[in-house]
C-alpha cells in the first residue's frame, strides 16, 4: 500500500526529532540509523505530492535532495568532511538552478533593487573575515562553498513578488535557514565550538530542506491550478 502523504510528514517528523533527541543524549551509534532517513522521507513526501512526476534529472529539487542525503550520509565521518562539502555544494547548484528557472509574468522585488542584494554580498564578505585566520588550507574550498550558497539565497530571495508571497516566502525561509545551519557548522568547526551546536545546526538544516520542499510543492500546485483554469 502505498503510503499517504500525511503519513510521510509523520515519518519525518518522528525520525527527524529522534535525531535531535539523539544529539542531545551525545548518541552517535543512534544518529546513523536517524540521520540518513531524514532526507530520503522529505523525498518521498515531495514525490507524493508531484503530479505530474518530472523526468528525475530535470528534477532540480529533487536532485539536490539527492546530494543533500550524500553529504549527510558522508559527513557522519569525519575524514569524509571534504567530499561531503563537495555533495552540499551540488546541491545548492540544482537548487540555484531551479529558483533561476521558475517561471512567471511577474517582476521581482529585487530585479527593480538588485542593490538591496549586496547586503547578502556583505554578510559574505564578514563572515568570511571572521573565519579566515583559522580555515588554514580549507580558506578556498569554504570561500568557494560561501559564494555557492550566497548566491542560492540571492536566487531564493529573487522569488519575492516574482511568485506568489506565500510561495516565495518559503523558499526564502529555507535558503535563510540554511545559511544559517552552515554558518553555525562553520563557525563550530573552525573557530570555536559552543553549546547547543549539534541542535542548532541540525535544527535549522532540516527546517531548511522542509520549507525549500514545501514551496517547491507550493508551486507545482499554484502552476496546476493555472493550466485547470486556462483549460477551463
Amino acid at each position: 500500500m502505498k503510503p499517504k502523504p500525511n503519513q510521510l510528514f509523520f515519518l519525518f517528523a518522528l525520525v527527524s526529532l529522534a535525531e535531535i533527541a539523539f544529539i542531545t543524549t551525545n548518541n552517535q551509534t543512534l544518529r546513523y540509523f536517524s540521520k540518513p532517513f531524514i532526507i530520503p522521507l522529505l523525498m518521498a513526501i515531495y514525490l507524493s505530492l508531484q503530479n505530474p512526476r518530472k523526468p528525475i534529472l530535470k528534477d532540480f529539487i529533487l536532485l539536490g535532495l539527492f546530494f543533500s542525503w550524500i553529504g549527510d550520509v558522508l559527513l557522519q565521518s569525519e575524514k569524509l568532511f571534504v567530499p561531503g562539502l563537495i555533495s552540499f555544494l551540488a546541491a545548492h547548484i540544482f537548487y540555484i538552478v531551479f529558483f533561476v528557472n521558475t517561471k512567471s509574468s511577474q517582476k521581482s522585488f529585487f530585479k527593480l533593487r538588485p542593490i538591496m542584494l549586496m547586503a547578502v554580498m556583505a554578510y559574505l564578505v564578514e563572515f568570511m573575515n571572521i573565519l579566515w585566520p583559522t580555515l588554514g588550507g580549507m580558506k578556498i574550498p569554504v570561500l568557494f562553498y560561501g559564494i555557492t550558497i550566497s548566491t542560492m539565497l540571492s536566487a531564493a530571495l529573487w522569488q519575492y513578488q516574482k511568485l506568489d508571497n506565500k510561495t516565495a516566502l518559503f523558499f526564502i525561509i529555507g535558503a535563510i535557514l540554511f545559511v544559517t545551519s552552515d554558518s553555525l557548522l562553520a563557525l563550530n568547526r573552525f573557530k570555536e565550538p559552543f553549546a547547543m551546536a549539534g541542535i542548532s545546526i541540525m535544527s535549522t538544516y532540516i527546517l531548511a530542506q522542509l520549507f525549500i520542499v514545501i514551496g517547491a510543492i507550493q508551486l507545482q500546485q499554484k502552476v496546476e491550478e493555472k493550466t485547470t483554469n486556462k483549460i477551463q
